[in-house]
């Protein structure tokens, strides 16, 4: 029987999270493909795995948040927690976003402590985790483009051996491995300078490896180096980011000093105002090694894994996050280019 790319896509998902015979993986179903939820549920079926299934998708919370009374989502999720701590193995299919600004924020609120209440049992307890953008309908509709399309330029990066990612990766890891500073040009008179500690790069080919990093992102394919947070100095440029365009944002001992933007201003300065105090507590920069990847989507879960993509993410130690993707970037490790605009540089 010839397999469906959903099957094919199943499969590659349960590769890539390890599932054994007899362990309980939880399945979080937030994309809303049924075609693709039944697959998965089957192949870890096969393999003698227990799917234990939430069913979240975006017009499933968008119901919820507009029929329950924000007491009863606080106490969602008492039991699920109780259950998590079971848990082996951790799938989430990640699709369109609910529109939570249509919604009172009592039930906004309520909805989402009771998620983060099960996301920091994933953390505490360990559990691998493999996060997986799926090329859902509501997806396309929130990127303005169609379904079909929106499967042609993911499904060949989701699909791709991670045999192909790890080659990429091993012939970079020696031109940056031994690289103190990293240097990113985001545009005229923006240069923004970085200094990497001392642990190795972490490589993501789509594969969950428990030792090195417990969670694992499809479409695959990125290295990343943890930064000395301070060390972060400068100024960038982002044609995108987030509600804002045509952004600048300087650095200083790495806090945000400085922001602006031709539109979306002052919404991008609430975004950093969390990280404009102090230096962040985290600092990372990925390089994208993903060939499949050729256009940025907008989505940037997906975006950050397009072959030559920078991604710069921060974090707070109250655990506020903020990433920025650039795809056009040009990146000197030491005094060697790797990136040229937004392209692996050839060896």
């Amino acid at each position: 029987m010839v397999e469906s790319l959903w099957d094919q896509l199943a499969s590659r998902l349960v590769g890539a999270l390890g599932a054994q015979r007899s362990e309980l993986v939880e399945v979080r179903d937030e994309a809303g493909n049924q075609r693709l939820l039944h697959a998965v549920l089957s192949a870890l079926e096969s393999i003698g795995a227990e799917p234990f299934v939430q069913i979240m998708p975006a017009q499933h919370v968008e119901r919820l948040l507009a029929t329950t009374p924000a007491d009863t989502l606080a106490e969602r999720d008492r039991r699920r927690a109780t259950w998590l701590a079971e848990v082996d193995r951790s799938l989430a299919l990640i699709g369109a976003q609910p529109a939570l600004h249509q919604f009172p924020p009592a039930a906004v609120s309520a909805f989402q402590a009771a998620s983060a209440r099960l996301a920091i049992i994933r953390q505490e307890q360990q559990i691998p985790q493999l996060l997986a953008a799926i090329p859902a309908i509501g997806k396309a509709a929130q990127l303005g483009i169609s379904h079909e399309e929106l499967e042609l330029r993911m499904m060949p990066a989701l699909l791709l051996d991670p045999t192909e990612l790890q080659t990429l990766a091993d012939r970079l890891l020696p031109l940056i491995d031994s690289a103190a500073t990293l240097t990113i040009s985001s545009g005229p008179d923006a240069t923004l300078q970085l200094q990497r500690a001392t642990q190795p790069w972490q490589c993501d080919t789509g594969r969950i490896d428990p030792q090195r990093a417990p969670i694992s992102y499809l479409p695959a394919g990125s290295l990343t180096a943890s930064i000395i947070p301070t060390s972060v100095e400068g100024d960038l440029f982002l044609a995108v980011a987030g509600p804002a365009r045509a952004a600048h944002l300087h650095f200083h001992a790495g806090q945000i000093t400085r922001v602006s933007a031709m539109y979306g201003e002052s919404e991008l300065q609430a975004l950093c105002a969390r990280f404009a105090g102090e230096p962040p507590s985290t600092v990372q920069l990925s390089i994208g090694l993903n060939p499949r990847l050729t256009q940025p989507l907008g989505w940037p879960m997906v975006d950050r894994h397009s072959q030559g993509a920078l991604t710069i993410s921060l974090l707070t130690p109250e655990s506020h996050h903020l990433d920025f993707t650039l795809t056009t970037a040009s990146l000197r490790v030491d005094d060697r280019i790797v990136i040229e605009q937004g392209r692996l540089a050839p060896a």
